[in-house]
């Protein structure tokens, strides 16, 4: 659910508060925190240029907030890049698991390699390439990867 829409008249963390603590009263399992919409090119959803762990875990802040006010397992989605990151995340309690959509776009065996042992943060350049395939009706994958295998 959206923490914040960050558009005038949009739903603001306060009513996205309540509106968790209504479903955790109705028995919801757990929340996936996300925010922003699609129309908004500077707090999208799929925000571009997560070049450093400073950018990662945007809706960090909105997670926390729940945190304090709603019980239910939260599950953060949103700039997860970094395992260091996702693990703090973890460790200091702002989230109970962490969720990723285009990193596991471009490298669908990231958590094997975390298990591995191998942290390097994951490919994915944040350049939202790989959602014009899908846009067009030609599946999902990184155009990005696609374009630096062919050179």
């Amino acid at each position: 659910m959206n923490s914040r829409d960050f558009i005038e008249n949009g739903l603001i963390l306060e009513d996205s508060i309540q509106i968790g603590k209504m479903l955790e009263e109705g028995g919801i399992d757990a929340i996936e925190l996300s925010g922003g919409v699609l129309t908004s090119d500077k707090l999208s959803p799929s925000r571009m240029g997560i070049h450093s762990e400073e950018k990662e875990a945007y809706f960090r802040q909105e997670a926390k907030a729940f945190r304090e006010k709603v019980a239910v397992p939260l599950i953060l989605v949103g700039g997860n890049r970094s395992y260091n990151i996702a693990e703090r995340i973890i460790a200091e309690g702002t989230a109970d698991y962490i969720s990723m959509c285009r990193p596991l776009i471009r490298e669908p065996g990231l958590i094997n390699r975390w298990k591995s042992g191998d942290f390097a943060k994951s490919a994915c350049l944040s350049d939202n390439q790989c959602f014009g395939p899908a846009r067009a009706g030609e599946g999902i994958y990184c155009v990005t990867e696609k374009k630096e295998k062919a050179l």
